[in-house]
């Protein structure tokens, strides 16, 4: 998934790029966490974040908890409108 490999529809990180625009553009909030990822990986997550405020990056098991509690947080906070 985070590697370069070209398989005649680009690579595999411009394709997960086209998939979260695709995501995004249907108004899905989009949270990510980055749990001991390599750089590349952080980069792809970020992109697919809906926004800073939904992209985490863990290096520890209490950063990833952290992480997690943040979330929940923000998704109890959701209202759903119609």
């Amino acid at each position: 998934f985070l590697n370069w490999h070209n398989t005649g529809e680009g690579s595999s990180f411009d394709q997960a790029k086209k998939l979260c625009d695709s995501i995004k553009e249907e108004g899905v909030r989009v949270y990510t966490v980055a749990f001991q990822a390599p750089n590349q990986g952080k980069e792809i997550l970020e992109y697919c974040a809906s926004g800073t405020e939904f992209a985490f990056k863990a290096e520890s098991a209490d950063e990833l908890t952290d992480a997690y509690t943040k979330i929940a947080q923000s998704i109890s906070d959701l209202r759903i409108t119609y």
